[in-house]
């Protein structure tokens, strides 16, 4: 196990190095934001107005279907990217998000699987709320089912990008690859959760304190400046967690997991 977390570590390590190499990568991340909040915007209208009526699970799945391709659509094009500069080719946002595009028909067939998925999960974990022991462990089955789906999902992005397999063939390649890096992911994961604890907790400990200070006027004030900073951390954590599912892949689909200075060699070699 300590090997399986030294190996965790080094490729989040790694990770944060091929970001340190080629700032291009935080622009999926930038863009899936942007494109995130159109289409929150888009769908605020007909949420207000269709909330009570029987086309609100239609318009819910259409909401989750938008959202996953476009998470799935800027994540193809970061993988692909970090294909780019880990094999020293030259990185172009513009090519990555033509590639994006190229398979396009595999993300949206991947968007449609994770949109089920995640409304079937969604509406079970709403029906289970205030309906006693059943609805708890209705609920807590959810979680475990979610859970389980992220691990067995984690690599179907790459699978796609590297191998151009369908959805369907990816996941299977994914839950595949998950016995050799399941491991990787849950440590890897949480190292990176826990550094984008550490990088949220400034804006959200200081909101926090002035409004139980009652510093609300200081807090208007600062509000822009920590969404700001909230929001930069957000891209850094998007970039860094594509590149951390595309070293994974690497590493599942060699058995080798380059380290931290094998990245930064690369990076002065290319530059």
């Amino acid at each position: 196990m300590f090997e399986s977390i030294t190996r965790s570590f080094e490729i989040v390590k790694r990770s944060f190095g091929v970001l340190m190499g080629e700032k291009k990568l935080l622009a999926f991340p930038a863009l899936s934001g942007l494109a995130m909040i159109v289409l929150l915007a888009s769908f605020i209208l007909p949420v207000f107005v269709l909330g009570n009526s029987l086309l609100f699970i239609p318009l819910l799945f259409i909401f989750y279907f938008a959202s996953y391709f476009v998470v799935i659509f800027f994540n193809t094009a970061l993988v692909h990217a970090v294909g780019e500069k880990t094999d020293n080719r030259p990185v172009s946002v513009p090519g990555s998000l033509s590639f994006a595009f190229s398979r396009v028909l595999s993300i949206a067939g991947w968007a449609v699987f994770s949109a089920t998925v995640g409304l079937i999960l969604s509406m079970i974990r709403s029906q289970s709320r205030n309906r006693g022991i059943g609805g708890m462990i209705a609920g807590l089955v959810a979680s475990i089912i979610g859970v389980a789906w992220s691990f067995a999902t984690f690599l179907v992005v790459p699978v796609m990008v590297f191998e151009n397999a369908g959805p369907i063939a990816a996941l299977r390649r994914s839950v595949e690859l998950l016995k050799s890096t399941w491991s990787e992911q849950f440590w890897g994961g949480l190292g990176i959760s826990g550094v984008f604890f550490i990088l949220y907790l400034p804006a959200i400990g200081l909101g926090l304190l002035l409004a139980f200070l009652g510093e609300f006027t200081i807090l208007l004030l600062l509000l822009p400046v920590l969404l700001v900073y909230v929001a930069l951390v957000f891209v850094l954590q998007g970039a860094i967690d594509g590149i951390f599912t595309a070293e994974v892949y690497k590493f599942a689909a060699t058995g080798q997991a380059p380290t931290f200075g094998d990245v930064l060699q690369q990076g002065k070699i290319s530059g």
